[in-house]
């Protein structure tokens, strides 16, 4: 009777440190967004993310003035755009956010390390807005994928609430021929060669200051809209350009 007590007893103490290891990495995982510890893949085309927000769980949270505006992320299908510079812009398309409410904005490493956080204040009004990345974070490293986020916390108590959208940016080195032909051609000019580079992060924020500035014109506006047409987001072709997305103030 002794020997099937002590036969037992080992299996119970393998059982019992497999669920308390299990427990622990459970509890590991509720500590951080869901997506950051998704390790990237191997540079390929297609990546995990999000560009339209899903709606408010919770509508009576009042977070937005017409719940069935979403946020939008400007970027390509698969979630991946690409950029020669060492701190992008990033560019949305926000609903009217109750001004009381957060944005926050934060970039991750592909392990899933917080690199740069931002808490930014809404306009209020609904359109166009876009965010760079200030002079004192670090530059991005080249040929390597980040993963961004960008959230409207609709309540700070519930974070499953928030409005969030999400995907990956690249940096690429720039070639001395690239360089050289930028430095020749003009505006126009070098957003379409942006395009034909695959450098969407660039073509999106120059045509951007091109088509919201006071330089606009017919040929500017039709760039505009094919733009975003190659991203299946008309509608967003329209919206206003409502402002910088500002930092909390302290």
């Amino acid at each position: 009777m002794i020997m099937g007590r002590a036969y037992l007893v080992k299996p119970i103490l393998r059982l019992a440190a497999i669920l308390a290891a299990s427990s622990a990495l459970v509890i590991s995982s509720l500590s951080a967004p869901a997506f950051a510890n998704d390790t990237a893949p191997e540079l390929r085309e297609g990546l995990p993310g999000r560009r339209i927000s899903g709606g408010s769980r919770s509508p009576s949270t009042t977070c937005v003035s017409a719940v069935s505006q979403p946020v939008i992320a400007l970027m390509p299908k698969n979630n991946l755009g690409k950029t020669i510079a060492e701190r992008p812009t990033f560019w949305f398309s926000l609903p009217a956010i109750n001004q009381n409410r957060l944005i926050e904005f934060g970039l991750y490493d592909s392990e899933g390390e917080l690199l740069f956080q931002k808490t930014l204040t809404a306009t209020g009004e609904a359109g166009l807005t876009h965010l760079s990345m200030p002079e004192t974070a670090a530059p991005l490293d080249i040929n390597r994928d980040y993963r961004w986020y960008l959230s409207v916390v609709c309540d700070p108590q519930s974070r499953a609430e928030d409005l969030t959208v999400t995907g990956w940016v690249r940096r690429v080195e720039a070639s001395t021929h690239l360089l050289e032909q930028l430095a020749t051609l003009t505006p126009e000019e070098q957003i379409s060669l942006y395009e034909a580079s695959d450098l969407w992060f660039d073509a999106l924020t120059a045509l951007s200051t091109l088509h919201h500035g006071n330089s606009a014109d017919d040929s500017t506006e039709q760039q505009w809209v094919t733009l975003l047409q190659t991203i299946d987001l008309p509608q967003v072709i329209s919206a206003p350009f409502v402002g910088v997305l500002a930092s909390k103030p302290l």
